[in-house]
């Protein structure tokens, strides 16, 4: 195999679905097998979750290795709490950055009369 390795001692076998899986750098990652299905060839494919976020990689491996390596890289070049901060942040700001402002009740009134 060229190209790069994978730690196999973190991979587990799922002896019921079949599939690998790892927890590195706060991620959960499986690598999973599409069977050939008589036109497209089989390949490996990897994912990584934290939380309710799920990320699927596109490419197609030939080598169950070459994936399993791909999800490392992934898992260790990208911070699952960087991740989960953000997304709460952004959905969960009503007013912005006034919202902790005591000084600025004017406007925390006006967003109140939208409920009334």
């Amino acid at each position: 195999m060229s190209g790069p390795h994978p730690t196999i001692s973190a991979w587990e076998r799922d002896e019921e679905e079949g599939h690998y899986t790892a927890e590195m750098h706060g991620w959960n990652l499986t690598v999973s097998w599409t069977p050939n299905d008589g036109v497209v060839r089989g390949f490996f494919r990897w994912s990584a979750e934290v939380g309710e976020r799920k990320t699927e990689d596109e490419e197609r491996f030939e080598e169950m290795q070459l994936a399993m390596a791909a999800a490392e890289a992934y898992a260790a070049t990208t911070s699952p709490e960087e991740e989960e901060e953000e997304a709460p942040k952004s959905e969960g700001e009503d007013g912005g950055p006034d919202d902790d402002d005591d000084a600025n009740d004017e406007d925390a009134d006006d967003g109140d009369e939208e409920d009334k």
